[in-house]
């Protein structure tokens, strides 16, 4: 995955990364594991993923640290674990989502816990008239089968068409 990334938190270990796997109750895949073990959360170089159909590219801003200096993964705002938790309990997103990121505008891209694929989950256009189970289900977009696919498919701003 060759794909550099800044402002990251301070270096996690496996002991980090299983503790995490516990407190969300899904065991990461190796890429997602090997990524967070050279890159605790931070912003990556090629930070835009294009469909190259109708919808806009999409820039993750950022990636959620594992845990941080500052906050111990205590953070709700910067740690997966802690956004995880927080927009559970708000019912904001549902349970098989576990997000590792997001946009400018707050959305989220996730790793969903039934397939292992990567979401952007658009946290922005929830729908008043329609049942939770089917905001949480319309405001997925499957963007990637796995996360290493994902990472790989990012792109530079000048990448795109």
């Amino acid at each position: 995955m060759g794909n550099k990334f800044h402002n990251c938190e301070v270096s996690i270990n496996n002991a980090d990364i299983e503790r995490l796997e516990a407190q969300v109750a899904y065991k990461f895949p190796d890429s997602f594991v090997n990524h967070y073990l050279k890159y605790n959360g931070g912003v990556p170089e090629k930070s835009w993923w294009d469909s190259e159909d109708e919808f806009e590219p999409i820039e993750i801003a950022a990636f959620k640290a594992i845990k941080t200096a500052a906050s111990d993964g205590k953070d709700a705002s910067s740690t997966i674990n802690g956004c995880y938790n927080l927009m559970i309990s708000r019912q904001v997103i549902p349970n098989s989502l576990i997000p590792f990121g997001n946009d400018w505008g707050g959305n989220f891209f996730c790793i969903n816990k039934n397939d292992d694929s990567v979401v952007f989950y658009a946290v922005d256009a929830f729908d008043d008239e329609l049942s939770l189970e089917d905001n949480h289900n319309n405001l997925q977009r499957k963007l990637a089968p796995t996360f290493e696919e994902f990472i790989t498919s990012l792109r530079s701003e000048n990448e795109l068409e």
